[in-house]
């Protein structure tokens, strides 16, 4: 059995070594036919170069917040969370499309600006040379291809810029909408509590401006008056005894119920303050750690993995067309 096996394996090597040996010509024409022509080929393809923008996203927290805690809270790293919000906002249609009109990539890409489709293939052709990586260290890379290497660093770079911008747009859409809410409510409470003031002045002008202190005081009064038989002090303090004791209890109720929204008006301006600030005033999304520079190199096209793809791949097909004719020649005859 072992003989026979091995008998086997030595006819299978001897029959390659003799199918090699018979066709070596052919086969190694196809091969240098092959590399030629790929070789060729991966001249007329277009260079590409690659650059690369290294960030760390920065902690999403607003201005006002991190004044109300600490900086500490606005100067922190971002993690995982922070890292696919940048992730997100790079990838938004308002920075390819800035990116867009900035390089004229339609042109660049060789678009025809009458195609009914041209959105679609300068989208395909954008996310083609155009990616974004999240790494174990939560550091996130803008890379972009693009046939010349200052060229593709500037894209890179503007990117990184960009993302600020865009995430300032997006957050103060909303910021405004907040400040709006806030100013109007503050400006409410603000008009009420004048009118509640206005309201108190005229009981202060009646007589009435501290009603538990002053009742208590004026009665202390009219009881020595009394004791010491004194009629105009007496009927002078009846007199404002009867406006105390008629207004008072009005005053009181006006008196708190205006401490109680003017409170409520001097919260609403720090809102007011901290929406104001968040509107006016922004945060960087991210840390940029390494800018792109031009590529001293081309990425692609890899010459050398294109010829040797090519000619193996020759090779391969020519062997498997030659068993394909020989056993249909056996066959035939």
């Amino acid at each position: 059995m072992d003989n026979q096996q091995e008998n086997k394996e030595l006819f299978d090597s001897r029959y390659v070594l003799v199918f090699l040996k018979k066709w070596r010509n052919k086969l190694m024409l196809v091969a240098l036919s092959a590399a030629l022509i790929s070789g060729s080929v991966s001249y007329i393809i277009e260079p590409r170069f690659l650059s690369t923008v290294v960030m760390i996203p920065a902690s999403t927290v607003s201005i006002s917040k991190s004044l109300i805690k600490e900086w500490g809270d606005a100067l922190m790293f971002g993690q995982e969370k922070e890292a696919e919000q940048l992730i997100e906002v790079l990838h938004s249609d308002a920075i390819r499309n800035r990116i867009a009109i900035k390089y004229n990539l339609l042109k660049r890409y060789g678009i025809s600006p009458k195609s009914p489709y041209k959105n679609l293939y300068l989208k395909l052709e954008y996310l083609d040379r155009v990616w974004f990586n999240r790494n174990p260290d939560n550091t996130v890379e803008i890379n972009v291809l693009d046939k010349q290497p200052d060229t593709a660093a500037h894209i890179a770079n503007d990117i990184a810029a960009l993302a600020d911008s865009v995430r300032d747009d997006i957050q103060k859409a909303r910021a405004k909408k907040v400040l709006k809410i806030v100013e109007d409510e503050y400006l409410r409470k603000k008009a009420l509590v004048e009118k509640l003031q206005d309201s108190l002045k005229i009981y202060t002008e009646l007589g009435v401006f501290d009603f538990e202190t002053q009742s208590g005081i004026i009665y202390k009064q009219y009881v020595k008056s009394l004791a010491k038989n004194s009629p105009g002090a007496v009927s002078e303090l009846e007199k404002r005894m009867k406006v105390i004791q008629a207004k008072g209890w009005n005053y009181v109720a006006l008196r708190d119920f205006a401490y109680h929204e003017r409170n409520e008006m001097f919260a609403l301006g720090v809102k007011y303050d901290q929406a104001k600030l968040d509107v006016e005033q922004s945060l960087p999304i991210k840390y940029v750690i390494d800018p792109a520079i031009p590529a001293e190199k081309r990425d692609s096209p890899k010459r050398w993995a294109i010829v040797i793809v090519s000619t193996i791949s020759s090779i391969a097909f020519a062997i498997i067309y030659i068993l394909i004719m020989s056993s249909y020649k056996k066959q035939s005859l």
